[in-house]
Formats: C-alpha cells, sequence, structure tokens
C-alpha cells in the first residue's frame, strides 16, 4: 500500500514539474523566434482561439477597448506579432531579458526588460495561459516609464 502511495504521489509531482517544464519551453522557444523577428515560429505556439491582450497603440487598426487592445484568434494576434518581429522592432527585441514566474501549472508570469539600465528601458510583466503545450491567453502589460 506504501509503495502504490509513493508511486501515485510521484506521478502527480512529475505531471506538475512537465507541466511547469512545457509552459517554459513555449516560452523559452516565444522568446527565441520574438528576437529572430520569425513570425512563423512565434505564432506556431498560439492556440486557433487565442486571446492576446495588449495596451492600445500597439498594432495599428484594432479597436480600442478601454485602453487596450483584443486580439481574438490566432489571426488578429499575428497583426500584432508582425509589428512586434518587425525590422523596425528588432533592437528592442534584441534586447529583450525576461524571468518566468510559474502561477500554477498552466499560469506564467513572464518579467521583461528592454533596453535594461539605459534611458530606453522599458519593463512589464506579461501573464499567459498555456495548455496542452499551446497559448491560450496572453495579457501584455507594460510599466510607465521612470521619471
Amino acid at each position: 500500500m506504501r509503495l502504490v502511495l509513493a508511486a501515485a504521489i510521484l506521478s502527480l509531482s512529475a505531471a506538475s514539474a512537465f507541466a511547469a517544464d512545457s509552459a517554459k519551453v513555449v516560452l523559452d522557444r516565444h522568446v527565441a523566434a520574438m528576437k529572430a523577428g520569425d513570425l512563423k515560429a512565434v505564432m506556431a505556439d498560439y492556440a486557433d482561439n487565442a486571446v492576446v491582450i495588449a495596451p492600445n497603440g500597439i498594432a495599428p487598426g484594432q479597436t480600442n477597448v478601454n485602453g487596450v487592445n483584443v486580439f481574438d484568434g490566432k489571426a488578429n494576434a499575428t497583426k500584432l506579432f508582425a509589428v512586434l518581429t518587425s525590422k523596425a522592432n528588432a533592437p528592442a527585441m534584441a534586447s529583450m531579458t525576461s524571468t518566468y514566474e510559474m502561477k500554477g501549472s498552466d499560469t506564467v508570469l513572464m518579467h521583461w526588460a528592454q533596453f535594461k539600465g539605459t534611458p530606453k528601458e522599458v519593463i512589464g510583466t506579461d501573464i499567459w495561459v498555456i495548455r496542452d503545450g499551446k497559448v491560450i491567453t496572453q495579457v501584455v502589460t507594460v510599466a510607465p516609464p521612470k521619471k
């Protein structure tokens, strides 16, 4: 009986570790693709029905919803990431550093910085929900500039 209980506990622990590793693998791949400016690779990890919420003004042509843009579906989210992976954004992406904070089996906070330690520094925290290896939801937050 003890052996069965121990095996069940190890199995549950392994499943939790696998879920965390899976999210980390997805995010590592996402960051690498963003830095490379590879839009196709960025979008490969998003579910078809993914929702991405980002500050207003990042991508043109989106409806303002209380100061944020809601990119409903992978096709709409592609519009945002086309801007973020463009050559104009390459220096910001190349400078990006990030760390992850797991919040359960499928939710991750990604703390990021661009141009860290310079007058152009931009920092934020994205909230991710990743299930079965696909991004379901991403909320992009950007901290106000330091004064």
